[in-house]
């Protein structure tokens, strides 16, 4: 129930943004035919309903909503995180999200978010019944009402006229209506029904009810339901000619005078903003013909802004990369790289920055990347003059990345997504004197080379070997679910490696070589509620565990003989620092055990 509820928060948060807007369309089109105000609004009810969209360039949507705002893990993160798209929101909300408490059990975003979801559904039920209990009384008051002909009925205890039933519907008219009153009244009451307004009226008391706790979605009911009945009254106008708006505005009057249905209900046609009703039918006049053309564009426009997502960036990560442009080289230095002598970088599907010179065969690993927060003015200042080119492509920067290798020279990196979807990549020092940029790279991907897009690498050009290794993943991934599995209430349903890939190769480090292969997997538990996520650990999109600790992922270590292979053991990324901490950590593990003496 509680990721129901977040879904439904989701399109809520996303509706509203649209209903804003709408709103304020609305405003602007004011002498435009009321029938185009009340079709906006279905608009507004496809967010409230849909959870996901197709992608268009001409979407004004602030945010793809197939990303929605409100993780559905959010509750297993150990730091809680909104993301709308909106910087300053998402700041503003993530701060206040309760992280994980130190030793408890349970996440404290986990037991308000599971209360929220019970209070929902106790608001749904509460509303629901109230609508219930109005038309039983309704239909019990409606029992002495006489047929006149075909669905239309004479009531003598109601003073409103409105329509009842969904699929065969029926017009009920107080009892002493004058010909000409009855005859535009009941024009009005069947143009609701040819537009099957009664159905849509009970819809959008149903979508209400669902998202009751949105004062924006009461507020856009109650103005759908009096865009309804003014474009009803426009229709009666059109069809009998201008000349009844003073008998029709009478009628009115005294039906808005009259006893009249339970308010609340979706049933209740007509029965508020008489003064605005009134209003418009004396100011009614048949629009022209610029007018509608331009409110059907208006409305086209709106429909396709609202109803499709923007275009997505493409990840950065899981893939290869190439430097297409320098943008910037700092120069104090000597030295500098050419398209042809510049690095390659990879970025695997967990964040892990990898490098590669010109003349190398392996990469080198730099640590993962995390999301860093730096301002546009403190990322100008790392740069030396002449800076102009690096300045113009880093202030469409919408997401970035550091990654701190804690090495001698104590580089650091910089992944810039643009707002655009280009990836640049900044490599930079961080002495104490001068913090500085001395590379920005614009990056052209060449292949999804990492994570779940590149499956197994292995490089070993022998089936036996490859086998062997494989072996070796699934020996610690059984492991892991024996980890997970100790836990009672947990069961894992089903395994995947997503990636198995040879990173290094040191071959003065034993007699034989010594390969290290990054592992990624992914563990899909029957009920993720029971899970209890300790620090570093994380679930993706779909529900799968990630194979992330607080030492952060695997690396399968093994010596290679020429027929065969043998397990080492396994190191974690968290571990190790490069290549060059790589090498103590493999030493380590090939370190005999010393037995202890016994004493006698």
């Amino acid at each position: 129930m509680s990721e129901l509820f977040l879904t439904v928060l989701n399109m809520s948060l996303t509706a509203s943004y649209v209903i804003l807007f709408v709103i304020l369309i609305r405003l602007l089109l004011k002498k435009a035919p009321k029938v185009i105000s009340y079709a906006l609004w279905s608009v507004v009810a496809f967010r409230l309903i849909i959870p996901f969209s197709f992608e268009s360039i001409f979407s004004l949507m602030p945010w793809n909503t197939n990303t929605v705002p409100i993780p559905h893990d959010i509750i297993y993160q150990e730091n809680p995180q909104i993301n709308s798209g909106i910087e300053v929101v998402d700041s503003f909300l993530s701060k206040s999200l309760p992280g994980p408490a130190t030793g408890a059990s349970v996440n404290p975003l986990q037991i308000y978010i599971e209360i929220g979801a019970c209070i929902w559904v106790l608001g749904i039920i509460v509303l629901l019944i109230y609508s219930l209990v109005s038309v039983l009384q309704l239909t019990g008051q409606l029992k002495s009402a006489k047929l006149i002909e075909k669905n239309i009925f004479e009531a003598e205890n109601m003073k409103t006229p409105f329509v009842l039933g969904w699929i065969r519907p029926k017009i009920y008219l107080p009892v002493g209506l004058k010909a000409e009153e009855r005859s535009y009244i009941l024009l009005h009451e069947q143009t609701h029904i040819h537009r099957t307004d009664h159905i849509i009226k009970i819809l959008a008391f149903l979508i209400l009810s669902v998202h009751w706790f949105n004062p924006l979605v009461w507020i856009a009911f109650m103005l759908m339901s009096t865009d309804m009945e003014l474009s009803c009254d426009e229709r009666v106008l059109k069809e009998m000619n201008e000349e009844i708006k003073k008998p029709y505005t009478n009628s009115l009057l005294s039906l808005a005078a009259g006893t009249h249905i339970l308010n609340g209900s979706p049933l209740a046609f007509g029965e508020g903003n008489v003064k605005g009703r009134i209003k418009n039918v004396l100011n009614y006049k048949k629009p022209r013909f610029w007018v509608i053309v331009f409110s059907i564009i208006i409305m086209a426009a709106v429909g396709i802004g609202f109803m499709t997502n923007p275009i997505s960036s493409p990840s950065f990560n899981g893939s290869s990369y190439r430097v297409e442009e320098i943008l910037y080289q700092a120069p104090m230095y000597s030295f500098g790289y050419t398209l042809d002598t510049a690095p390659q970088y990879s970025i695997s599907s967990d964040y892990q920055l990898y490098s590669k010179q010109i003349t190398d065969e392996d990469w080198n690993m730099h640590n993962g990347l995390y999301t860093y927060k730096i301002s546009k003015k403190e990322l100008y200042a790392l740069f030396n003059p002449p800076y102009d080119k690096a300045h113009e492509a880093i202030s469409q920067a919408k997401l970035i990345y550091l990654a701190d290798p804690n090495d001698d020279n104590q580089t650091f990196y910089l992944v810039i997504q643009l707002k655009n979807g280009d990836v640049l990549l900044a490599v930079g020092y961080d002495n104490e004197e001068n913090r500085h940029i001395r590379w920005l790279f614009r990056l052209e991907k060449l292949s999804d080379s990492n994570g779940e897009a590149a499956g197994i690498k292995l490089n070993t050009k022998d089936d036996n070997m490859d086998g062997q290794i494989t072996s070796f993943a699934w020996e610690f991934i059984n492991k892991d679910i024996v980890n997970y599995e100790s836990n009672p209430e947990v069961n894992i349903i089903d395994s995947k490696i997503t990636r198995l890939e040879l990173i290094e190769t040191f071959d003065s480090l034993a007699d034989a070589p010594i390969d290290v292969y990054a592992l990624e997997y992914r563990l899909l538990p029957e009920d993720l509620s029971k899970v209890v996520l300790a620090g570093g650990m994380d679930v993706d999109e779909e529900g799968w565990l990630k194979e992330a600790s607080s030492m952060g992922r695997p690396l399968i270590v093994v010596l290679r003989n020429s027929d065969s292979l043998k397990l080492v053991g396994t190191l974690w990324t968290g571990e190790v620092s490069g290549k060059l901490g790589l090498e103590p950590a493999i030493q380590s593990l090939l370190e005999p055990i010393v037995p202890v003496p016994t004493v006698l």
